[in-house]
């Protein structure tokens, strides 16, 4: 029993880990709603999705987008790798042009500045994931791809310069005449978040 609390020293990169064999700092979501800033010809439609409830569909014939904003926190782990992620699903099981669920590809196009008057936000770069469908009506996906990295590629943000009160801006988009996208189905998106390591403090 602590009669004063658990006192940790306040230094960057201190706090909580996990796994008595190989200490390390865990996971936490940063979450993101998708938002539609401007009604246009390139949002998705806001549709049925389940019963009463609905999310937006991305159309088969033209490129859809749709706009997310992240705050980075300040149990964030200064200068960790951080993976962004979409959750999507079907309600008609898709099967693709060979007979079998097809691919689809989300696309980001992301930028990101420190707070407290450090930077200017950086030129957008863009990095994409392909994921295949499931064969199951209404399944659960989440399709993940790193967007940071110590020795980032031209698809990736710098992880040094990531910290507490730095904003992520990201634009999340679908091409339906990308080769790559081999969805027949109209998917729909529930919701978009990254994850972070946290040093729980």
């Amino acid at each position: 029993t602590l009669s004063d609390g658990l006192v940790l020293p306040k230094t960057s990169a201190k706090g909580i880990k996990v796994d008595n064999t190989t200490a390390t700092f865990p996971w936490r979501d940063i979450l993101g709603n998708l938002v539609v800033k401007v009604a246009g010809a390139n949002d998705p439609v806001w549709s049925v999705y389940r019963g009463n409830v609905n999310q937006y569909q991305w159309s088969q014939a033209i490129m859809n987008q749709i706009w997310i904003e992240f705050h980075i926190p300040h149990d964030y782990v200064p200068a960790t790798d951080v993976h962004l992620h979409v959750h999507w699903s079907q309600i008609v099981v898709d099967t693709g042009a060979a007979g079998s669920p097809g691919n689809v590809k989300w696309y980001f196009d992301v930028t990101y500045a420190k707070g407290h008057n450090q930077a200017a936000f950086i030129s957008p770069i863009t990095t994409s994931v392909v994921q295949t469908a499931s064969g199951t009506q209404y399944q659960h996906m989440l399709a993940e791809v790193q967007l940071s990295a110590a020795s980032p590629s031209a698809s990736q943000i710098d992880s040094d310069n990531l910290e507490a009160d730095g904003i992520i801006l990201v634009r999340l988009y679908r091409d339906a005449a990308d080769a790559a996208d081999t969805l027949n189905q109209g998917p729909f998106t529930h919701y978009a978040d990254i994850h972070y390591q946290s040093t729980n403090v």
